[in-house]
């Protein structure tokens, strides 16, 4: 490592720019309701109810308490701002983090920075790092796998404490993403039992290298694990949201639950084309547990979009160590060696890492130009208007799904947000979102929705086919009006 200092710090400090720079300024709609939720915890302690819209005894679990306290504390103090650089800092924390795993696992240092800094880009590219309570997950998460490896190399019991603590913090930061702690170790276990099995019989003849592990150590360790998520405020519902979650009305309706086409994702392509022909057409051998983590990611973001990101930031530690076998195995000439010689002790990674301020720097301005409220999907001049003309505080008011966090971030009770599962029958038994989602499409008269609920006013996009019905229903007047909104109020 020594030789390889001056390129290491360089190569960090690339990975940090064109992370950095990728990231877009513009807040999405769970940044809202997280602030919201954060300083309702901060006002009025931690509770199980929804204190946000205007529905009654709502049950909403806040399964990531800390990371709403976090944001909020950070809004308050530092505004959108603060956020942003927080996003910034994460984001550059967890990319700098992949590089070192690396290059801890003997991988070459410049394919380490690579694959690191296409994680980076297919991350923020994909809006996965943004303010939600994913961004604390990836990177506890990427550490887990770091520490199982360590376990299973060194045995020492400290790995234990350490997951322990992982546990503890993933499910007080974002519960509902839990699950993964024991997902992830699911093919070192895989390959203990296998090796078990089989053990080192025709090893040379297989595509697969399938190692010793310890599958006690690896039971302490989901034991462990087990234990420190039952430190929350949430108890044992972290287990019962699982299964409340699966086939709901939220589950299907959720974008970012919906199925990832394949065809559209060049992550995916790339990544399975690697895996394909390095292990079909040579000789180069893979980890069974890295072929079970990686095709497993793979098949969780066919699943659903946002399993995508775990694929791009923990599926990476597969392909960057497959990647190094096959230069160890074909690599006669130390290609890799002298290029890492060459940028040492050249200006050529001057000029490269001056190359790429330079083309980043026009993406640097398109994000600085960007604002932190995307006013074409955010009702902000509306908002004005209601906090101004209306006793919204005493008033019921329907709104949109992909809005209401925006009205509560601004202190609005609203119909319904984007926490979709608290709005269902699954998790309250209610018809909230689902008689939402029949009257956005017309499929519910709108007149029955809204003497169900007793609306008092209804904050509407223009182009949305209830906007057109409001606006000739002599029953209701429009009061406010700009490009995007309309806000009707029902007549006395």
């Amino acid at each position: 490592m020594k030789e390889n200092k001056k390129i290491y710090i360089v190569f960090t400090i690339l990975i940090i720019i064109i992370t950095a720079l990728s990231i877009t300024k513009e807040m999405q709609n769970d940044t809202f309701f997280t602030i919201a939720t954060g300083n309702s915890i901060l006002n009025n302690g931690y509770d199980n109810l929804d204190r946000l819209t205007w529905h009654n005894n709502l049950e909403f679990y806040k399964l990531r308490w800390a990371f709403d306290i976090t944001i909020a504390t950070i809004y308050n103090t530092f505004n959108f701002t603060g956020i942003y650089i927080f996003i910034i800092l994460i984001a550059c924390i967890t990319t700098v983090s992949l590089f070192n795993i690396l290059i801890k696992q003997k991988n070459n240092i410049i394919i380490s920075f690579v694959v690191a800094m296409t994680s980076a880009l297919l991350l923020a590219n994909g809006w996965f790092f943004t303010g939600r309570a994913q961004i604390i997950s990836y990177l506890l998460l990427l550490w887990e796998v770091h520490f199982i490896e360590r376990l299973i190399d060194t045995k020492q019991k400290r790995y234990y404490i350490i997951l322990f603590c992982i546990s503890v913090l993933i499910v007080n930061f974002h519960a509902s993403v839990w699950p993964m702690t024991i997902i992830l170790l699911l093919p070192y276990i895989a390959e203990a039992i296998i090796y078990k099995i089989v053990k080192d019989k025709n090893q040379e003849k297989r595509k697969f290298i399938i190692e010793p592990i310890s599958l006690k150590n690896l039971i302490i360790a989901v034991i462990c694990i087990a234990v420190g998520s039952l430190i929350s405020p949430i108890g044992t519902y972290v287990y019962t949201y699982m299964f409340k979650i699966i086939g709901g009305l939220s589950s299907t309706f959720i974008a970012e639950l919906a199925t990832t086409n394949i065809l559209t994702s060049v992550g995916m392509i790339v990544g399975l084309l690697i895996i394909d022909v390095l292990l079909l057409a040579t000789k180069t051998k893979m980890k069974l547990s890295d072929f079970l983590l990686y095709f497993g990611l793979f098949f969780m973001a066919l699943l659903a979009r946002r399993n995508l990101a775990f694929l791009y930031l923990i599926g990476m530690i597969a392909i960057a160590r497959l990647i190094s076998v096959f230069f160890e195995t074909y690599d006669s000439d130390n290609l890799l060696e002298k290029a890492n010689k060459f940028f040492s002790k050249n200006t050529s990674l001057v000029y490269v890492t001056l190359a790429v301020i330079i083309v980043f720097s026009n993406n640097a301005i398109t994000r600085y130009k960007e604002n932190y409220i995307n006013e074409k999907k955010y009702p902000v001049e509306a908002v004005k208007y209601i906090k101004e003309n209306l006793d919204y505080k005493n008033s019921k008011i329907y709104n949109s799904f992909n809005y209401g966090s925006y009205l509560e971030f601004q202190g609005i009770p609203a119909f319904l947000d984007s926490r979709s599962e608290i709005f269902c029958k699954e998790f309250n038994d209610t018809e909230i979102l689902q008689d939402w989602l029949d009257t956005s499409r017309g499929y519910k008269n709108y007149n029955d929705t809204f003497e169900k609920y007793n609306i008092d006013y209804a904050i509407v996009e223009n182009g949305e086919i209830i906007n057109t019905y409001l606006s000739r229903d002599a029953k209701y007047e429009k009061i406010y009006e700009d490009d995007i909104y309309s806000l009707y109020s029902k007549k006395m």
